[in-house]
């Protein structure tokens, strides 16, 4: 535990009055309960009625005790003892949602615990990376980044990049990142394709806000799974689209478009005609944000994205395309989708096109008869 880290401030011994309530409510009060609320137990309601002073030294008791009895000092076969951690667990979580005046040592305690849970199964579940660098953030909008602190926060960004973490926990790490000043975030695109090495070059030329919102955007995108986005996937890239400006946004996405069509069409030298799958995927997931775009341009861009894509057999890219252009608040989408008929040549294409071209005019209100009217005129 925090014991094999010696340079750094580490978990304060509770006082005694306070360690003993600790140690009452492990051992003795209701040992699981879902889903946990602090105003079930008897602790719990007393640290919801403390004083602001009095909460921090029940939380840093709480903590300590959590550091004295680490998960790997027992087996899973122990159910009560994985049932009380995990109750304790609970507790400190729950009470680092309150305003608490937390010193710096608390915090650098804090950091350097979460840390050295990395050996642990579940480590992220168990080590509450997410509301300790909540706490991290709170402390230091009053307060300066000290050397001390800054090296108990670069010690848990290791520990969690050492673990193999979901997209949340990803994006807390960056948000950590940036706390302490750390300009240098990494992107997930791969070089190796035309549009995905531009993109790398001008992302890291932006500032260090805008580059971090660029980075938990693509981080999103990487993860777009599925044939069609949900409601909550599209609302979840909202606000790293408005820290970047939606039209730099978009004009971003008009530069890079075309750079996939020159890729995957023209065999450039030092290409492959085949997209990286990382690099597919998270162009898959910015083709869908396309959806809320009412840009004409962008409406003709997906449409040349979609052909080339056909034509190399850029599936997941082509039908998000589709879905795309067929989601678009206004007219154009619907438009490029009936040029589109004229242009698809593969069966499996054509079918979800079609799909997308049914959905689209069922929402405008086309008829079937004007659908092929505009295909003839185009």
């Amino acid at each position: 535990m925090l014991n094999t880290i010696k340079s750094t401030y580490t978990v304060p011994l509770p006082r005694t009055e306070v360690k003993v309530l600790v140690e009452e409510f492990a051992r003795k009060d209701k040992q699981r309960l879902y889903p946990f609320e602090l105003q079930n137990f008897r602790l719990g309601v007393r640290f919801q009625n403390a004083e602001p002073q009095a909460q921090r030294v029940i939380v840093m008791a709480m903590l300590a005790w959590l550091d004295q009895h680490a998960l790997r000092s027992y087996g899973h076969q122990d159910q009560n003892a994985w049932q009380m951690g995990w109750k304790m667990r609970e507790a400190f979580l729950h009470m680092l949602q309150f305003k608490i005046p937390f010193q710096e040592q608390d915090v650098i305690a804090m950091l350097n615990w979460s840390a050295s849970q990395s050996s642990t199964s579940a480590y992220v579940y168990f080590s509450g990376v997410p509301q300790i660098i909540k706490v991290v953030g709170v402390y230091l909008k009053n307060n300066p980044m000290s050397a001390e602190l800054r090296k108990a926060a670069e010690r848990l960004i290791e520990s969690i990049e050492a673990e193999s973490t979901n997209i949340e926990i990803r994006r807390w790490l960056l948000h950590l990142k940036e706390l302490t000043g750390e300009t240098e975030v990494s992107l997930p695109l791969a070089a190796g394709d035309l549009w995905a090495d531009t993109a790398l070059k001008e992302i890291y030329a932006l500032d260090s806000r805008t580059r971090t919102a660029w980075a938990e955007l693509l981080l999103h995108c990487s993860h777009a799974k599925g044939s069609v986005p949900t409601s909550k996937w599209l609302n979840v890239a909202n606000p790293y689209i408005d820290t970047i400006g939606n039209l730099n946004f978009f004009i971003k996405l008009l530069h890079w478009f075309p750079l996939v069509d020159k890729q995957l069409m023209t065999n450039r030298r030092g290409y492959h005609s085949s997209l990286l799958p990382v690099n597919a995927d998270i162009l898959k997931g910015l083709v869908w944000l396309c959806s809320q775009a009412d840009d004409p341009e962008i409406a003709r861009a997906l449409a040349a994205l979609a052909v080339s894509s056909d034509r190399t057999k850029t599936t997941k890219v082509g039908n998000a395309c589709f879905w795309a252009l067929g989601n678009m608040p206004n007219f154009e989408g619907f438009a490029q989708l009936s040029v589109l008929r004229l242009d698809i040549k593969a069966n499996p294409a054509q079918k979800n096109l079609a799909h997308a071209l049914e959905a689209a005019s069922k929402r405008l209100g086309v008829t079937a008869e004007e659908i092929e009217e505009m295909s003839e005129m185009a």
